[in-house]
Formats: structure tokens, sequence, C-alpha cells
């Protein structure tokens, strides 16, 4: 019985909740009784046992292909990777409530880590794992950590850049190099507007709570915060009312289009030309090739637009880690293959070459694989663009209530388009939701705090 309440409560969308309330902070040690590196590693000849993996979809496979390298070093460990398809995280979380039935080694969403590396039922990983901090964006690094201690390490990440059709964009006179900012990105789809008599628009940017996308790409690149480093409220702020600002000049402009992510109609839009380009991710060039093959060579990329002139061009959308549960009981064999699929290049280059998996390690990127042309883009280094300084991607505190206020900031944005709500007094109403619900303090930063003390 008690199992079929906490599914349908995950199921409900209250993780954060049950994290707290059901897997409190234990502080243990791990099934071994000891912290994973406290005494030496075993030699890889020596290292023996088998490794379960969780995963799901093409990570699944990249995580596969990595095994004929890792069996090069590691002979007498057997890994088996398992695409557990649908609920993973959730019955990932069961097991960890449980204390047993879990993995060895399980993906986890980016957005999903800090839920589950502060309920302290992961592998304490930081005494063999600190020394690669320096390899990776800090901006991922430091979501992987909590109280000091390591819990995750980055898989693969999100670097956000425009997908675009270059037919459409060539029949409008429209010159991608041009574009700097998201006001000039916004010009040049009334150019293409206009040039194609209405039929193609510039994105789809949906007035549904799905607009949390765009949402969350502005708010990383210029560097604001849902919470602040110590977990209080600081939606309210001017980094969120720039990015409102640019979101209404979208809204208002008429030149976008609004279709939910995923559905048949902006799946369709993949090989039409309904719309003109797609700003997101990395990972999105896997649906491109395998919705639209026979586009090869019409697509091609630019950096993102910044939000005001010479501004950050870069952000993240979307990612994963993988965390060791603390119930594993051959921790050493499953940091070995943790630390060769994620640590090393050969691992990461491996999974990027073969399931297009962007590396979150950074010493991958100078690898001469990133400067080749691809001809399904006309030739152009897209590896290399989507690598430009992703150092400088800010950091977004993602607490263990981060899906929570990401769904009240969508159900929020939702209204918010359709009506003429100003945006200070947008903001002031969504942080009073937020604090009741959230049960957080508010930042000292935020606007309505400054506002109260100033009065």
């Amino acid at each position: 019985m008690m199992r079929r309440v906490l599914f349908a409560l995950v199921a409900a969308g209250v993780v954060g909740l049950i994290v707290w309330a059901v897997v409190r902070p234990m502080g243990r040690a791990g099934a071994d009784g000891a912290l994973l590196g406290a005494r030496p590693l075993a030699s890889p000849e020596a290292l023996r046992g088998e490794v379960e993996v969780w995963s799901w979809n093409i990570a699944a496979g990249a995580l596969q292909e990595c095994i004929p390298g890792f069996n090069r070093r590691y002979p007498h460990v057997k890994v088996h990777v398992n695409m557990t398809g649908a609920r993973m995280q959730t019955r990932f979380f069961l097991s960890l409530c449980a204390g047993v039935g879990g993995p060895d080694v399980s993906q986890l969403q980016n957005v999903e880590g800090p839920q589950y590396t502060q309920a302290r039922r992961l592998t304490d990983l930081t005494r063999v794992a600190a020394r690669y901090e320096k390899q990776f964006a800090p901006a991922f690094w430091t979501n992987c950590i909590h109280d000091g201690k390591v819990y995750a390490i980055p898989w693969d990440m999100g670097p956000c850049a425009v997908f675009y059709k270059r037919d459409i964009f060539r029949r409008s006179g429209v010159d991608p190099s041009a574009i700097e900012t998201w006001d000039e990105f916004l010009e040049a789809g009334r150019t293409i507007f206009r040039e194609t008599g209405g039929r193609t628009k510039l994105f789809h940017l949906p007035t549904s709570n799905r607009m949390t996308a765009m949402f969350e790409i502005l708010i990383q690149q210029n560097g604001g915060q849902v919470f602040d480093d110590r977990g209080r409220l600081a939606v309210n702020s001017p980094e969120t009312l720039q990015v409102l600002g640019q979101l209404r000049r979208f809204l208002d402009s008429g030149v976008c289009s609004n279709v939910d992510m995923w559905t048949a109609e902006y799946m369709a839009s993949i090989k039409n030309d309904t719309v003109a380009t797609y700003p997101i991710a990395v990972w999105f060039g896997g649906t491109i090739k395998d919705q639209a093959p026979r586009s090869a060579g019409n697509w091609g990329v630019f950096r993102l637009p910044a939000l005001e002139p010479g501004g950050r061009r870069v952000s993240n959308f979307g990612g994963s880690v993988l965390v060791i549960p603390d119930q594993c009981s051959n921790k050493e064999a499953a940091w070995a293959f943790v630390e060769y699929a994620l640590c090393t290049k050969e691992g990461q280059l491996t999974q990027y070459k073969h399931f297009d998996l962007f590396p979150s390690l950074m010493t991958t990127f100078d690898d001469p694989f990133f400067d080749e042309g691809e001809a399904f883009y006309g030739g152009q280094k897209v590896r290399r663009l989507f690598a430009t300084e992703i150092e400088k991607i800010p950091r977004l505190n993602r607490t263990a209530r981060w899906n929570e206020a990401m769904r009240y900031i969508g159900q929020a944005l939702s209204r918010w388009a359709t009506a003429a709500t100003p945006p200070n007094a947008f903001l002031d109403a969504l942080e009073a939701k937020m604090l009741t619900r959230l049960g957080v303090e508010r930042s000292p930063e935020s606007l309505g705090v400054r506002r109260e003390a100033a009065e």
C-alpha cells in the first residue's frame, strides 16, 4: 500500500516534498560501510564484478557504446545497461526510499538531480571525483554538489544556438551572421514573414505553460535566478523583468508561432516552411536528422542572440548526470564505469560521435573532431560553434523545489501571455504565490523587498 501511495504522489509531481519527508538526510557512509575512495582503489586488472546501469533512449545506447572501450581498461567488470522505459526516475526514487531494488548507476536529468543529491541517499563521490572539477563547466559542476560534497557527475549538456533553414533565409534576403541580438533576430523574423507572404513565422513560442522553455533559456543567459544560492526566492528581479520584456516583444510581434513543443504540428514544421528557426539546445540536431533526413545541407546554425549589444550569447537547456545510489554494493566498479564514460575524452567522444550527446567534459573540446565540417549543415563547423564560451554559461540554482517552482512560473506565464498585466505587477503576484506554495523566504535582493524597504 505504501508503495502505491508513494508512486501516486511522485506521479502527481510532488517529488520534492517526498524527498524531504521520506528520504531524510542520513549522512550514511554507504552499503559497504566506507566512503568511496577512503581506501586505495583496486587496479583495473584486479577490479571485478557486475554493474547495472539505468538509462533511457539514446542515452542508454550511448552508454552501451562505451562498454567495449571500458572493458579494454577493466576486462573483468561486466556492465549491463538497462533501458528501463517509462517512469524510470520514479522507480529509481522509490528504490532510494526502500533502500533496495535500485541500480548501481543511474541517469538523472539535470533539473531532477538536486532533488536526489540533497536527499543523501546517493554515494558521496567527493574523494574520487573532486580532481575533475576544473574539467567541467562551473554551471554544470556546481549543481552536482550539496553541502560541499559531490553526489553526481555531469554527463551531456544542452548549449543553445539557433538552427535555421538556409533556403528561407536566402530567399528572404536575411544574413544570419548579421544577427547579434534578440531584437535583431525579431527584425529578421519580420522580414521573413513579409517576404514569404505571411507563410513562414520566425519560431515557435507557445502561450501555454511550455513557454518556460524559452523563459529558462533567457533567464540563464542573462544571469537571472529563480532561487538564490541559499535557496531563497529570487525570481522578482531586474533580470526577470528583462526576460519578460523580450518575451513580450516576441508575443506582440505577430511573427511567432503559438505551437507547443513535440506536438504533431511542431514536428511537421521541421520538414515544411511554416517556421524558419529553432532557438534551442544542441541535442535538437538529432531530432532534425531523424525527422527530416532529406533536408541535409539546408540547415545552418548561428550563435544565440544576446539580450543587449555585446551581451552574453550562451545558455543551456537540458542535459543529464550520472549518480551511484548509496545502496550500490560494488561502488568501485560503478565509479570506474562512470569515470570512464564521463571523465575521459575517449568515453565522452564515443558518445558524441555515435549519439550526438554533447560532452560536459571541456577537455574534449580541443579534439580535431570539433573542427570538422558537417555535411548535414552545409559543411559548417557546428560542433565548434556549440563549444564556444561554454565556460561562460551562468549557473542556475536548481534547488529541490525547482520543478515545482517552474510549474507555477509556467502557469503564470501562460496567463500573462494573453493579458495586459504590467511586468512589475506580474512578478509581485508570482512572487506572492510562490512564497505561499513553496514555503521559502524571499531573497533580500527581491524587487519586492527593496520597494518595501524604501517605503
